[in-house]
């Protein structure tokens, strides 16, 4: 029987485990190390990914065609009547412009709902997931848009980064432009507002950051029962930490907790922890 198939694109950072439980399809960003070009999550894994960047590695990103994605949703259609294709910030990434191209292009036979999700990592992921979901369950792509489009306007993403030098060098630094040149040991946090990264506030030192991330997630979250994903960018021990303390805090339905990629990790670069959060 047909179904609504579901798409994202590697910016969405969904643990394998997940997206192959799910059968969630995902269109690769390239990576690029100097002349070297790698496909993420193909033939680039987080592993390599950061051993690279640890090694002094300037990566820079490039989005799929419109033919990465049309090949996909060609694909797929053979066993869906519909596809819902979750992606990339518009306003982060030409992606989601990829996307809508491929969807009207002649080879592709169904109905493709593409969303933009004003967001980023497991900001898409939670989205991708649910519609997923939904669509395990046997609901229509027209529902699932709705719920996405639901979920899209209330949905928070919090973050802190190690420094502002990854988002400033590849053009994603947004309103966050106003924190360049703040004070020794000074940890910014940010969000995505409305598509863009835009600054929060500032703290003296990561632990105090931490902290005050925490606390501003406590607050978005009161008395709410909420989904949340934790991410981070190599900092595998910390987000665990950081998970537990949420759980903790928080009325927390389902937790999750992934790694930022390359397509993510190339912007936020390494350090970075970030919460993703929307009640259920």
């Amino acid at each position: 029987m047909a179904g609504v198939k579901v798409v994202t694109d590697s910016g969405a950072d969904i643990p394998k485990n997940v997206r192959e439980e799910l059968d969630i399809a995902v269109v690769p960003l390239t990576i690029h190390f100097g002349e070297e070009e790698f496909k993420d999550g193909v033939d680039l894994d987080t592993t390599e990914f950061y051993r690279r960047l640890h090694a002094g590695g300037l990566p820079r990103t490039t989005q799929p065609s419109p033919a990465d994605f049309e090949a996909v949703y060609r694909r797929l259609q053979d066993e869906a009547d519909a596809i819902v294709s979750v992606h990339l910030s518009s306003e982060l990434s030409g992606t989601m412009q990829s996307a809508v191209l491929a969807s009207t292009m002649d080879g592709v036979a169904v109905p493709v709902h593409v969303v933009d999700t004003r967001s980023a990592s497991l900001g898409i992921g939670l989205l991708a997931i649910e519609a997923a979901r939904m669509a395990r369950a046997g609901a229509a792509a027209a529902d699932i848009v709705q719920r996405l489009e639901e979920l899209v306007a209330r949905q928070r993403v919090l973050f802190v980064v190690d420094t502002l030098e990854f988002l400033q060098r590849n053009g994603r630094i947004g309103r966050a432009q106003a924190f360049v040149g703040g004070l020794l040991n000074i940890k910014p946090l940010l969000t995505i507002d409305d598509g863009v990264v835009a600054p929060l506030e500032r703290a003296r030192g990561r632990a105090k950051a931490r902290a005050r991330l925490v606390e501003l997630v406590a607050e978005g979250a009161a008395g709410q029962r909420v989904r949340v994903a934790v991410m981070h960018a190599d900092a595998a021990d910390e987000a665990e930490s950081l998970a537990s303390e949420l759980r903790a805090r928080l009325d927390v339905e389902e937790l999750l907790v992934g790694q930022l990629g390359p397509t993510i990790g190339t912007h936020a670069g390494p350090g970075t922890i970030g919460v993703v959060f929307h009640s259920v």
